[in-house]
């Protein structure tokens, strides 16, 4: 009886204990799972150890790099303080005033200079009187002084603070309203300062004369083709164009103008223009004849060309206006009036040629 009593006895305490565990499921997960990771935790303590040793180095490595940021960004701004100090002790305008000045009496304009006007800015000065001076400038005038300034410009910077940087340089048509002496000179001050200048990473020239064209195109073909793209901006009704363009192809103005008579697509007011520069150049200037006298053909007045008729004998500049005071403009009847003007004169193997 005793060793069943004690065999009861100790059952009872294993189902005592298996019922406290049911009663309490949560604490007793809980046991499991602090137990599981306690066991876990003693397998791999040798990684997790090394694991926590990385993260503390790795720690202040990262601080470390942090700080070596800050100091190196503050030696940085140090130092672009101090450069900053020293271009404002080393930048001279005194250069490019005497640049501009000797620019100008090479192209033979002593009739004003450019002065100092304060540590970092210059004005024009005419020799007889010091005060300002630029707006008694001519239109020619103004573009020469602007063109050599830009030139000096593009040399430096704007302010002392200025990081230096690749420079692109884009000239629009400089040589408006100059006479053909400027337009060679500012064509060799581009060509020399810019064109041939190894400073600037680009350089755009746009220009609508023929002349300035030829002063800036390498007349090396090899040199050309390494270091220069021609193209042509063709501009219609239908809107513009860059076209590739070959320097076989380049036309002088007289051959121009007939591209552009032949093109319907463009402006009316341009092709009555273009026309009448081709009646002066062919008749007034190459045949010596009064530009009237060619309109002296009977069939003109008639009710065909009379609007041809009427455009050809005005003044060029009123052109640009008066072509629109018709509803609509004819391109084929202002074509045969063109025609029949060469046609009379005995010139139609020359109208053929050019109308090709």
């Amino acid at each position: 009886m005793e060793s069943i009593n004690e065999i009861i006895s100790t059952l009872n305490k294993l189902i005592a204990t298996h019922n406290e565990k049911l009663a309490n499921k949560k604490r007793t997960t809980e046991n499991i799972k602090s137990r599981f990771w306690a066991l876990m935790r003693w397998d791999y303590d040798q990684s997790i150890s090394a694991y926590a040793e990385a993260v503390v180095e790795l720690a202040q490595e990262a601080r470390r790099a942090e700080q070596e940021a800050r100091d190196i960004d503050q030696a940085v701004r140090e130092s672009n303080e101090k450069i900053a100090d020293l271009r404002k002790q080393t930048v001279n305008i005194e250069e490019s005033i005497q640049n501009i000045n000797l620019a100008l009496l090479e192209i033979e304009i002593d009739g004003f200079s450019v002065v100092k006007y304060s540590d970092s800015l210059y004005r024009i000065a005419r020799s007889a009187d010091n005060a300002n001076a630029f707006h008694s400038l001519g239109e020619g005038e103004k573009t020469v002084i602007s063109s050599l300034y830009f030139i000096e410009l593009c040399k430096g910077q704007k302010t002392a603070a200025s990081v230096p940087l690749a420079k692109i340089v884009v000239i629009d048509d400089p040589i408006s309203s100059l006479s053909h002496l400027y337009v060679f000179n500012i064509g060799q001050l581009i060509k020399k300062s810019f064109i041939n200048n190894s400073l600037y990473k680009q350089v755009f020239v746009l220009t609508h004369s023929l002349y300035f064209f030829y002063e800036l195109t390498h007349t090396n073909k090899d040199s050309r083709s390494e270091s220069q793209h021609l193209y042509r901006i063709v501009k219609n009704s239908h809107g513009s164009s860059v076209i590739p363009m070959k320097h076989e192809e380049i036309q002088n103005d007289y051959q121009s103008y007939w591209s552009i008579v032949k093109d319907p697509a463009t402006p009316p007011a341009l092709i009555a223009n273009c026309m009448r520069n081709i009646i002066e150049y062919s008749f007034n200037f190459v045949q010596k004849k009064d530009f009237n006298n060619v309109f002296q053909t009977p069939t003109l007045p008639t009710d065909k060309f009379k609007t041809f008729y009427r455009y050809m004998n005005r003044e060029p500049h009123s052109l640009g206006q008066n072509i629109f005071d018709i509803k609509e403009f004819d391109h084929q009847a202002f074509k045969d009036g063109l025609k029949l003007i060469f046609e009379e004169r005995g010139y139609s193997d020359h109208y053929i040629a050019m109308t090709k």
